[in-house]
């Protein structure tokens, strides 16, 4: 098992320099990412017809949650985020108080009569009302179905269904509903009736279906994302063809600015380490000032060959250095599922019903419930919990690291050393600086007039820096997370 300390170091370093270098325009905690199953983000997330990078959008949508070294977060597959939201979508339900539905039944218990006569005139003039029809709009019963649907959308046009409680206030109902057809007379008079009988709980009743119809609509648009509910089409950077439909989502820097950002090298977050020889087979470590540590190896370059190297104990190399590791040049980058707007229907993401199904949970109350308990933590990040959204990337240039050794052998290192090879660097056995599907980093070697000390910087290679505008990369120092959950 991998000794987590030096990560534990390394992650609260950089999560303090971090926070420390935006605290002026930022204000929320940034927690470091551990690295993620698909790499580094690619920055340059719009193509020329303000398509959206599809690897930009598999990064944007994905589940936060807590990662395995403490004070960071661990990031989902793509499109974990908006997965795990159906599926939380799909054990929420609108439900009335006890008290709340004794009145409901009572009231429809009086007006079971005319309730039959909506659905028996419906059905003669439309044919039977399915179960399955009912489902797709949230209807609980055949004349909500009728009420609630054909006449509050259909027939009134209206992207948010009408209320019952504007319908039976309605001097005239039919002038509600201009897009009734001319057979709809009756099933107008027999609502009106039905209406009037259920006065006193129209309330509840725009309750319970107004939840069904979020719910459901939350639901089609989550699953089925379209160009009129909000959806978008993503393209592959490889070959800039376009892809399918997926749910929204939005980064609030233009590519033009982060590009800026990133060319500002003057501006850094850098972390300093040392390290010492503690014994036959471990190394002494201080990172930033911090109490130390041992370790059997701090940094590990893995060539494109299958080569690897030890950087403490590679031949002319020393246990005893010091070390920067420097990020040049960093970018904040928002980010944001598209959220839902109930007055016309576009977008997927809501929040409210599932914080609010977090503060009811054992309550008898009306509101958003869960039907079974979810299968997420949904507190906050702090809290353990691991149903997150990404709200902000800090990003950066790849990291370049320098090692400066004392107590070495330059000539003996620079007859075994080649720095025309390319690779990968890993920090503390398991911390990658940087994406692993090539050889980020190359390398320049600096003597200094005494063949016991010599400087190694690693900086990111042509492999990284000389791809395509859409493929072009940046190494993510932390991210910012919001909980639908929380309900502070």
């Amino acid at each position: 098992m991998t000794d987590s300390t030096g990560g534990e170091q390394f992650y609260s370093a950089l999560q303090s320099k971090a926070m420390a270098a935006v605290q002026n325009t930022f204000k929320s905690t940034l927690y470091p990412v551990q690295y993620p199953a698909q790499g580094d983000f690619a920055w340059n997330w719009q193509n020329a017809n303000q398509v959206f990078n599809d690897r930009t959008y598999g990064y944007a949508n994905v589940l936060v949650q807590p990662g395995d070294i403490d004070g960071t977060v661990q990031l989902s597959p793509a499109g974990g985020f908006a997965n795990a939201y159906v599926g939380l979508l799909n054990d929420l339900v609108f439900q009335l108080s006890s008290t709340d539905q004794a009145k409901l039944t009572a009231a429809q218990s009086n007006a079971t009569v005319q309730a039959g006569t909506i659905v028996s005139d419906y059905q003669t003039i439309y044919g039977p009302i399915t179960d399955a029809q009912r489902a797709a709009v949230g209807a609980p019963t055949k004349q909500d179905y009728v009420i609630g649907y054909v006449l509050g959308s259909q027939w009134s046009g209206s992207a948010k269904p009408l209320t019952y409680t504007q319908m039976a206030s309605a001097r005239n109902l039919k002038v509600l509903l201009p897009l009734a057809p001319a057979s709809a007379d009756q099933i107008i008079t027999d609502v009106a009736v039905y209406l009037n009988l259920m006065q006193p709980v129209n309330g509840l009743q725009d309750q319970l279906l107004n939840g069904a119809w979020t719910l459901a609509q939350l639901k089609a648009n989550t699953t089925g994302p379209t160009a009129t509910n909000g959806g978008m089409q993503t393209f592959d950077p490889n070959s800039g063809a376009t892809l399918g439909w997926n749910v929204g989502w939005s980064v609030g820097s233009s590519v033009a600015s982060i590009n800026n950002d990133l060319a500002n090298t003057g501006r850094t977050i850098e972390i300093d380490l040392t390290t010492t020889s503690s014994s036959d087979n471990t190394l002494g470590v201080n990172v930033d000032g911090q109490v130390g540590f041992s370790v059997g190896s701090w940094l590990e370059f893995s060539t494109e060959a299958s080569a690897s190297y030890d950087m403490s104990r590679t031949s002319g190399t020393s246990t005893e250095c010091s070390v920067s590791i420097v990020y040049a040049g960093y970018s904040m980058v928002p980010l944001a599922p598209t959220p839902w707007q109930q007055a016309t229907n576009v977008g997927f993401y809501a929040t409210d019903p599932v914080a609010q199904a977090v503060a009811n949970s054992g309550q008898d109350v009306t509101g958003f419930q869960f039907l079974s308990d979810p299968p997420y933590r949904l507190g906050s990040v702090a809290d353990g919990g691991n149903f997150g959204v990404l709200t902000n990337l800090l990003i950066a240039n790849f990291p370049t690291i320098t090692i400066t050794y004392e107590h070495a052998d330059y000539a003996t290192f620079a007859q075994s050393w080649d720095e025309k090879v390319s690779g990968n660097l890993t920090l503390f056995g398991f911390i990658k600086l940087g994406s692993f599907s090539q050889g980020a980093y190359g390398s320049t070697v600096t003597s200094s007039t005494d063949n016991s000390s010599f400087t190694i910087t690693f900086s990111a290679s042509p492999e990284v820096t000389s791809v395509p505008q859409n493929l072009k990369t940046a190494y993510v120092v932390g991210a910012a997370v919001a909980n639908p959950g929380v309900t502070h």
